[in-house]
């Protein structure tokens, strides 16, 4: 066993996405779980899953770090059927960064722009999409491209960068020479990218009445899939964690899977 706490590993995790730039509202930080346990092996996965559980209990993990919060919702019952409750009654902890890993530097949304950088030729950011904090941290990210692609050629780059099933897409008919993206459920903030002057917009979870919005503004619209979108940081905070903690054996969980089939 090694002689790192839960608290020492979030210590670590505070300092590639620090934990002041949490978003009003959201539940991140030491979820579940005594922050004075010493620290075994580690699973990563985007969510916490009760298969993501189950996989740290067989491989001996005191400690889960996902994206997504494994309580957001309040819970007025507590018990084995659930993935917190399950983690708890097992002596597992689980550290839950969400919005810190949306804002961070080097985090999701850069992340997205560095796969993104060679097959649209990328600027660096130009504006953030929607600034949260007074330092005008906050999500998403508008980018220039000097490589002009139409929507139809645009939707085959994101399926191959981000090996989605599926990508679903809004077609305006013009080049895109100005994107805006942000990582997960961003579909809501597709105006803004529009008022911004962009042609194109990618992200996750968009809803009909949006799709519609977006041909009505004119703007070109992608989504995803918010597992695609996000899942990308598992590996990065997996490799940045084991960089800080060699001793521990931190790996990415294999049931950290999209929970969605397609036909």
């Amino acid at each position: 066993m090694s002689g790192y706490t839960v608290k020492d590993i979030f210590a670590g995790l505070d300092e590639i996405a620090p934990f002041a730039n949490l978003h009003k509202g959201d539940n991140s930080g030491i979820i579940v779980g005594d922050p004075n346990d010493r620290v075994t092996r580690v699973l990563t996965s985007l969510d916490i899953t009760m298969e993501v559980v189950a996989e740290a209990v067989r491989k001996k993990c005191s400690l889960i770090i996902s994206h997504h919060p494994v309580i957001f919702n309040p819970l007025y019952t507590l018990s084995t059927s659930d993935p917190a409750g399950y983690a708890l009654a097992n002596g597992i902890a689980c550290i839950c960064s969400h919005s810190p890993l949306d804002m961070a530097d080097g985090g999701i949304n850069d992340i997205i722009r560095d796969m993104l950088k060679e097959p649209l030729g990328l600027s660096e950011r130009l504006k953030v999409l929607e600034p949260i904090h007074p330092d005008g941290r906050g999500y998403g990210m508008i980018c220039s491209c000097s490589k002009e692609l139409y929507p139809e050629e645009l939707a085959a780059v994101l399926k191959r960068v981000f090996k989605c099933t599926v990508v679903r897409y809004t077609d305006a008919g013009a080049p895109v020479k100005r994107i805006a993206f942000c990582s997960g459920g961003g579909g809501k903030l597709f105006s803004e990218a529009f008022h911004m002057g962009c042609e194109a917009y990618v992200s996750g979870d968009f809803k009909h009445d949006q799709f519609v919005s977006a041909n009505n503004l004119g703007i070109s619209v992608f989504d995803c899939g918010h597992f695609h979108t996000e899942d990308i940081v598992i590996p990065y905070i997996t490799e940045k964690l084991s960089e800080m903690f060699p001793e521990i054996k931190i790996t990415q969980a294999e049931a950290d899977v999209d929970p969605v089939n397609y036909i």
